[in-house]
């Protein structure tokens, strides 16, 4: 996703290019599969509306946009409990109230957190003092159950880190999100997001199924051994990408997924289609959610699509990931769960970058890797969607023009 912001900074300018992509449809891994009338992204992701200047990179109205309902249901205690958002669920206030997950001053001091930080402006979150978020979240005086039923299962959803030591700094920034705007799917799955930027670049700028070898200063070097000259090079990768290509002998700090979907003719006992996050410490779930319920589009008519998402490396990469998935789901959904079919699990190695403070500022481009080569994408600024447009907007600008590129 950042090549083609990046690449359409640099059309608009009239700067010519050409963009290598390793697979055979653009986006990296924002696509879309089609299986028997299922679409199944490549892992579970959404498109978030509150991200700061979205419409600057795309065509909301266009990506018939399907929202999640504001909230969560937590399993907590063997039982579902939804906290949500009462301004867009007014009749849940007693069920959020009277939930087990935390106390009430925990709940209390949400509201006050989430306050805080909608009145705080998104670029100044990354001017604040930053530190581990299990740190932040002791200092504003919140329970350690609330933490661990709550806070680890939600920020481990959008940022991958069960560990808590991401930086204070993305917490508020994803709290900031989901307080200011929806989680959404594309009605023709997130797969749509990649083809919409992808279609406003001129025929024939894309070279699909083309792998790279290396990179250096003035040249590619293709999986086949041709040689690409350029004067300007901008690798959109992933960081261990990055690093093969350009030969550095650096530490990864990118985190892995597994997602697995399955068909089930069935509807899950919530009242609505939640996210639904695992708010104890059993099995290998992190949350479970139902596109389709969603986005009817991800489905064939009578058909739940299921996606259950899985993190830690020794999870992840399980000989028994799918047998594990599935007694954890019967203890949360009952033996209906027998019923369901898989239809397929995407494993996804360097899903999202690692967060550890010290982050870097997503507002402000940093330096050129070396002369004639720039890096963009998520793991050069903060995990998401927006990042990663915004990180490769801002290298096509530096390239147009190199003294000051920024963020808009």
């Amino acid at each position: 996703m950042a090549g083609l912001s990046c690449a359409r900074v640099l059309y608009e300018h009239g700067v010519g290019f050409t963009i290598l992509e390793k697979t055979g449809g653009p986006g990296g891994r924002i696509k879309t599969d089609r299986i028997d009338g299922f679409r199944l992204d490549h892992g579970f992701q959404v498109l978030q509306t509150g991200y700061p200047g979205i419409s600057a990179y795309l065509d909301l109205e266009r990506l018939q946009l399907c929202r999640f309902p504001a909230g969560v249901a937590i399993r907590h205690q063997d039982r579902f409990h939804v906290v949500a958002d009462p301004r867009h669920h007014p009749g849940s206030i007693y069920s959020t109230i009277a939930s087990p997950i935390g106390s009430l001053g925990d709940r209390m001091k949400l509201l006050k957190l989430v306050g805080s930080l909608v009145r705080h402006p998104m670029e100044k979150i990354f001017e604040d003092p930053e530190e581990p978020t299990i740190d932040f979240l002791r200092k504003w005086g919140f329970s350690e159950r609330f933490i661990k039923s709550f806070f680890t299962p939600f920020f481990a959803g959008a940022c991958l880190d069960t560990s808590m030591t991401g930086s204070s700094r993305v917490l508020k920034y994803v709290t900031r999100l989901f307080s200011t705007g929806d989680a959404a799917l594309p009605a023709e799955g997130m797969g749509a997001v990649a083809r919409q930027l992808a279609s406003s670049l001129p025929e024939n700028s894309i070279r699909y199924n083309q792998e790279v070898s290396s990179v250096r200063k003035g040249a590619v070097t293709l999986a086949d051994g041709t040689v690409l000259e350029a004067e300007q090079i901008v690798v959109a990768a992933s960081q261990p990408a990055c690093a093969k290509l350009m030969q550095l002998d650096v530490p990864v700090k990118s985190v892995g997924e597994a997602c697995l979907y399955f068909s089930a003719q069935w509807q899950p006992p919530i009242p609505q289609p939640f996210l639904v996050l695992n708010g104890g410490d059993k099995g290998p779930v992190n949350n479970i959610a139902f596109p389709s319920l969603v986005a009817p589009g991800y489905a064939p008519p009578g058909k739940t699509l299921v996606a259950a998402v899985v993190l830690g490396d020794h999870n992840v990469h399980s000989d028994h990931l799918e047998d594990l998935v599935r007694k954890q789901c019967a203890e949360w959904f009952g033996s209906a769960v027998q019923e369901w079919e898989h239809i397929k699990t995407f494993i996804i190695d360097q899903a999202l970058p690692n967060q550890a403070p010290p982050t870097s500022n997503p507002y402000t481009y940093p330096e050129p890797f070396s002369p004639g080569i720039r890096i963009c994408g998520e793991h050069s600024s903060l995990p998401g969607l927006q990042w990663a447009l915004m990180s490769g907007a801002m290298a096509g600008r530096s390239l147009v023009n190199p003294i000051g590129a920024t963020a808009r």
